[in-house]
């Protein structure tokens, strides 16, 4: 099966990066590095020539409809829950975080780069810049709103200077004007072929290091909730008839909304101080568990799609 065959490849990946951890090639420090590479470089420059070379007049509008929905939908509902007094700010807080914000651009990419031979790639891209324009607000506003500290301007200006979101609308504003630099596309395609690989690595090098058994354990509700909440809403979705006319890009949505929560989220976490051994578990565990996940989701998907 082609999922198994793409999941167990990044499992060797993220096996590779525990090594390095585990014979000292690389240290806890390193993984600051190797992500701040693929932050700041490998992956906006992947999403930027995906993106300038979409035909947005042709492009699929269910994809950002279908991926977007069940996040808002949960949050709204987690919202109006609290508003009724059944859940805490601390818990809608939590389990708001839980489905935010998922590691679309990191794990969701390499993914499906090794899926299939990389058929939905520029799918995951424009998923993954849908979900992260929304996501990276909403972690950030939550993330607020449970310290309640005041930023003012400085919120805004976290989003706009976020290197993801500025590589998404200078990606958007080269497929709409079709201005395209030959050779500058080339040298940040040659550069986004790297993000993928060496996000996964880092990763493997992010569970040796902050894989603790207490911090899985107070997460584990947050990481159940994301990871059935997320694709029961995208099913009924799809169930409703919202989604695209094509089985494959139905599928590809359903497969989608398995990923995991973002690494970032535990960034946010350690620069806002808040629920850090949560945030740090439920990122592990949904990381762990999304290899169970995307599997049980494609057999799924060949059975209820």
């Amino acid at each position: 099966m082609e999922v198994l065959k793409s999941l167990f490849t990044i499992l060797i990946i993220v096996a590779l990066g525990i090594s390095s951890r585990k014979t000292k090639l690389f240290s806890k420090e390193h993984v600051k590095t190797l992500s701040s590479f693929v932050y700041y470089y490998g992956l906006p420059a992947l999403f930027f020539t995906q993106i300038s070379a979409l035909d947005l007049a042709s492009l699929d509008l269910h994809l950002i409809t279908i991926s977007v929905l069940p996040v808002l939908a949960t949050i709204l509902l987690l919202y109006t829950t609290k508003s009724i007094g059944l859940l805490s700010k601390e818990t809608f807080t939590l389990y708001s975080l839980s489905v935010a914000f998922g590691s679309h651009a990191f794990f969701g990419i390499a993914f499906f780069e090794t899926l299939y031979d990389g058929k939905w790639l520029s799918q995951a891209v424009v998923t993954a810049s849908a979900l992260g324009l929304i996501g990276i607000p909403l972690s950030i506003g939550l993330f607020e709103y449970a310290t309640q500290e005041e930023k003012g301007g400085n919120f805004l200006v976290k989003i706009i200077k976020n290197p993801l979101i500025i590589a998404i609308f200078l990606g958007l504003l080269s497929a709409k004007t079709g201005i395209h630099f030959e050779a500058i596309n080339n040298a940040l395609a040659t550069i986004g072929k790297s993000a993928g690989g060496i996000a996964i690595f880092s990763l493997g090098i992010f569970l040796y290091d902050n894989f603790f058994l207490d911090a899985a354990k107070s997460a584990i509700k947050q990481s159940l909730f994301r990871m059935f909440s997320l694709p029961l809403l995208t099913w009924l979705l799809l169930a409703l008839g919202i989604g695209s006319q094509s089985q494959e890009i139905n599928q590809f949505l359903f497969l989608q909304s398995g990923i995991p929560a973002a690494v970032s989220l535990v960034v946010f976490a350690e620069r806002y101080q808040y629920k850090l051994p949560q945030i740090t578990g439920m990122v592990l565990l949904t990381s762990i568990l999304s290899f169970i996940e995307l599997f049980s989701l494609a057999f799924l998907a060949d059975l209820i799609l």
